[in-house]
């Protein structure tokens, strides 16, 4: 319901029509007010922050085919070892558990097997670290991955 500067306009010679045409026109201000309230408050119960994102699955950020082995919690993001049985790779990535947007924060992952050199992805990002890959069946890896100031890395593993 809207109320346009033409309704509003009144000329009156009675005061009877003025208290009526008052009343009603008090009425439909306070029905106004209600139900611009009312959407108010669903709307805000329904909204959710402007900010907010999803963090992704490691196998959405590492590709099809990719199933977590491993995993280390630093706090506000999860390492995630993760292995493709059809191809021999594994993948490393470091996901924030409760992302926010705009903004970044310093993030790795990295990866390394037995004889090889570590492929690492450090940087500043908003949600994710990696993907970094490397293809080892039958050979040991590190993994490990880092938010802010602090920086996780495994021993030798996962050799089978």
């Amino acid at each position: 319901m809207s109320i346009t500067g033409e309704q509003m306009i009144f000329t009156f010679t009675s005061p009877v029509k003025t208290k009526e045409v008052s009343s009603v026109l008090r009425s439909r201000i306070k029905a106004a007010a209600v139900v611009g309230a009312v959407a108010a408050a669903g709307l805000f119960a329904t909204a959710t922050p402007a900010s907010a994102v999803a963090a992704p699955t490691p196998g959405a950020v590492c590709g099809s085919g990719y199933k977590v082995i491993n995993s280390k919690d630093l706090g506000a993001a999860i390492v995630y070892l993760t292995y493709n049985s059809s191809n021999g790779y594994n993948c490393v990535t470091t996901i924030q558990e409760n992302p926010s947007a705009p903004g970044v924060i310093w993030m790795g992952a990295s990866i390394q097997k037995s004889g090889g050199s570590e492929i690492r992805d450090f940087g500043n990002y908003g949600v994710y670290a990696g993907p970094v890959y490397v293809h080892a069946p039958d050979t040991c890896i590190k993994w490990g991955g880092g938010m802010y100031d602090y920086v996780w890395r495994s021993g030798w593993e996962h050799c089978g």
